[in-house]
């Protein structure tokens, strides 16, 4: 006769008062939980002044890491590490004749990272070197069924090629067809995010710049989260939007600097990389104009919403692998659009909460 098993009900441990947790010390330093896991892991990812910054920090708070919860961390890695089960390809994008290929780097980073821990290895693929027929037989010959598609050279791209012999999953809006499951970053709601974090600090009017191009690619996401949060505000503090038209930089300077001076506005919002750069051709210091980036980094310099990329590639490596696992091949019928809230970052190129300048 079997025994029964005792029934343990499962339950988390409070913090003991008094002892500093890593979430104090984002909460001190300004930055998300994130970057101080990954600066207190010495993780070469963040710059080396951000990675002294919060361990110095850490030390004075009085931080000390719990030997039972890194003894159980390590004790969980190890019950991950799951047997090789394959390869997914990473289809590298096609490049018109002096383009450039967009950046996935953090994608990956995450994409490799996750894939290993799952017992998956991830392998470069081009259609553009051998042609979607025998890229299609190189893949079924090796039994790779899993496909990641990183955002394209071009907007609106349409790849041909065998799906239905495979599973796939995108990165962002730029391939237009076949309508393929994708993962990206939460846009829409991200602008708006960043934009009640600015109202916060005491801004009302808020420009927001980008480009066509830019615009294109995440599906007029981000402008449409700025025109639905600037329709709350009253009529003397909205700025109409500046697109620009992806030209020279001083063509696109001479355009930015007409609208900023009909507009004036406090601060600017941008997804485009390039405008400090215009800020700073006309002289516009971050003591006269705030500045906001929808992209970026965790190391604190530029204030905004970071994207979570790594966050990105694992969560696309995670929907991959449970539809080969349940045998999901080919073109969906529906598509699934899985969107992954950004992080806000106190940077130094706005004020704080307080209203005075971050880093000053």
């Amino acid at each position: 006769m079997k025994r029964k098993r005792k029934a343990y009900s499962s339950y988390s441990m409070p913090t003991p008062k008094g002892v500093v947790t890593q979430q104090d010390i984002a909460d001190r330093a300004g930055v998300h939980i994130t970057t101080v896991s990954l600066a207190l892991r010495d993780n070469p990812r963040l710059p080396p002044a951000t990675r002294k910054r919060i361990q110095d920090l850490a030390e004075e708070m009085g931080y000390r890491p719990d030997p039972m919860l890194s003894a159980l961390t390590v004790y969980r890695k190890r019950l991950k590490r799951a047997r090789h089960q394959g390869v997914l390809a990473w289809l590298c994008p096609c490049v018109k004749e002096g383009g450039s290929v967009p950046s996935s780097t953090q994608y990956r980073c995450g994409a490799v990272e996750r894939g290993q821990e799952l017992g998956y290895q991830i392998e470069d693929f081009s259609i553009a070197e051998l042609g979607r027929f025998r890229l299609s037989r190189v893949l079924r010959a090796r039994n790779i069924q899993g496909l990641l598609i990183p955002p394209q050279s071009f907007n609106r791209t349409h790849i041909n090629f065998d799906w239905e012999n495979f599973s796939a999953v995108c990165f962002g809006f730029s391939v237009a067809r076949p309508r393929l499951h994708l993962v990206t970053n939460a846009q829409y709601q991200s602008t708006r995010t960043a934009m009640r974090e600015l109202r916060v600090r005491g801004y009302r009017r808020i420009g927001f710049v980008t480009t066509h191009n830019i615009d294109e690619r995440t599906n007029l996401n981000f402008s449409s989260g700025f025109l639905s949060e600037q329709r709350r505000f009253k009529p003397s503090d909205q700025i109409p939007m500046l697109i620009l038209n992806d030209s020279t930089i001083p063509a696109e300077c001479e355009e930015f600097g007409r609208w900023y001076g009909e507009h004036r506005p406090e601060v600017i919002l941008a997804l485009y990389r390039t405008v400090p750069e215009l800020m700073r051709r006309l002289n516009i210091g971050y003591g006269e104009c705030g500045y906001a980036s929808l992209d970026a980094d965790l190391d604190g310099n530029e204030s905004g919403i970071c994207q979570n990329y790594p966050l990105l590639g694992r969560t696309a490596v995670d929907f991959l692998v449970k539809m080969i696992q349940n045998n999901e091949r080919g073109i969906p019928a529906e598509r699934t659009q899985l969107l992954i809230e950004g992080v806000w970052v106190d940077g130094k190129t706005i004020r704080t909460k307080a209203g005075y300048r971050a880093g000053s």
